[in-house]
């Protein structure tokens, strides 16, 4: 049976700041500092949004941080920086960029949080779509603001790239996201982000002939690691927070 959806000022206020934070800051953080910052600084620093998660879901939802949770994190994060390393370059003066990217990951995590605290009112789509709808004019104006202009070059390879990254990749894995928060604590969700490196390299193995070095395997045996302490290593009533 079809659901209403019910928008207070208090549900719209709070989308507002998902659309800010999760949407605005997270997304444009990300596009800004991506031309400054190598992809593998870019790829460390964006990871480290389950670590800011995690600590804001201790003291805003109340969540529980076992010692295994920890200890999965940290090896997690731990096989982010190996993925990285070939491609780190620290000579560079990339301050900017760098904060660009750590605010994104930053707002990243508080839009996680918010949307957890909305993930148990039932619907999806609508606050998904209305969320993502304020954080564009959020962009937009930024953009008008630092005087962006509007000549785009509409070719096929960039309307199709646009498509990709505005529908699958972000309104689907929104939507699909945010269906998992209302199921699962966000500390035990967050830490699969870190997996996002590891498909990037795959992906580029099977379809554009990558191939693998001995740090970058090492890496993604780390981070595989540290997912199966969290997700197959039993749970012992260890909490530390």
């Amino acid at each position: 049976m079809e659901r209403e959806f019910h928008c207070s000022f208090r549900r719209l206020a709070m989308l507002a700041l998902i659309g800010f934070s999760y949407t605005g800051m997270g997304l444009g953080g990300m596009f800004l500092g991506a031309g400054d910052v190598g992809p593998g600084s870019a790829t460390v620093l964006a990871n480290a949004q389950p670590l800011f998660a995690a600590i804001l879901s201790v003291f805003v939802l109340r969540e529980t941080i076992t010692v295994r949770l920890a200890s999965g994190l940290f090896i997690g994060f731990l096989g982010v920086v190996i993925l990285a390393l070939p491609e780190l370059d620290f000579g560079t003066d990339r301050f900017i960029g760098t904060l660009y990217v750590l605010g994104g990951a930053i707002g990243t995590a508080i839009g996680n949080v918010l949307l957890k605290l909305q993930a148990d009112e039932g619907d999806v789509f609508w606050p998904m779509g209305i969320q993502l709808i304020l954080g564009a004019i959020l962009l937009f104006v930024a953009s008008l603001l630092v005087g962006e202009g509007f000549d785009i070059d509409w070719t096929w390879s960039f309307s199709g790239a646009v498509f990709v990254l505005a529908v699958p990749a972000t309104a689907l894995m929104v939507a699909l996201w945010y269906g998992l928060l209302a199921r699962a604590p966000l500390s035990k969700l967050n830490p699969f982000t870190f997996l996002t490196p590891v498909f990037g390299l795959l992906i580029g193995a099977l379809f554009f002939d990558e191939t693998f070095s001995l740090v970058e395997i090492v890496g993604i045996a780390v981070t595989v690691m540290g997912l199966m302490v969290i997700v197959l290593v039993p749970a012992p009533k260890d909490p530390i927070a």
